[in-house]
């Protein structure tokens, strides 16, 4: 009877590992990889952008792997006290932007939350924005400058 016992115990071990074996490789995480970023937005002559708030988006590049996963957008506000960003969201807090190439969207309000040309139009849509980054695990502090408004 102890001999049983100690086979079924041991089955148990093996098969609980098997488990885990099999589940630790079906990729539990997130399928794009994010790094924390952070940065500075200006305008290309190096003054702040006069704005009640900014907003600031990170929108990735990298392929679909299939029809329902798509890299998500990263999101942060600008301090517009000194034009800084930090705690790039994309699913948690400051869980970072996604590695690869980024288009970068920029935003002004005012303090009504009504968009404002501070920022230039150009910069708000992926297709017109020239703002491009290429994020790494080892680069990822960005200073980005946005035309000013004519």
């Amino acid at each position: 009877m102890s001999l049983f016992l100690t086979n079924r115990w041991a089955l148990r071990f093996v098969g609980l590992g098997l488990i885990a074996l099999i589940t630790a490789g079906c990729g539990g995480g997130a399928p794009y990889e994010q790094v924390p970023v952070t940065g500075k937005v200006t305008y290309e002559d190096g003054s702040l952008i006069p704005a009640a708030r900014i907003s600031i988006t990170f929108a990735p590049q990298a392929p679909s792997i299939d029809r329902k996963t798509h890299p998500r957008p990263a999101m942060a506000e600008v301090n517009v006290a000194d034009g800084t960003f930090k705690n790039v969201t994309t699913r948690k807090f400051d869980d970072g932007a996604t590695i690869g190439p980024n288009k970068v969207l920029i935003v002004s309000y005012d303090r009504q939350d009504n968009q404002t040309n501070a920022v230039p139009a150009i910069y708000r849509s992926v297709d017109s924005t020239p703002l491009k980054i290429e994020i790494t695990p080892d680069d990822t502090h960005f200073e980005l400058k946005v035309r000013k408004s004519k």
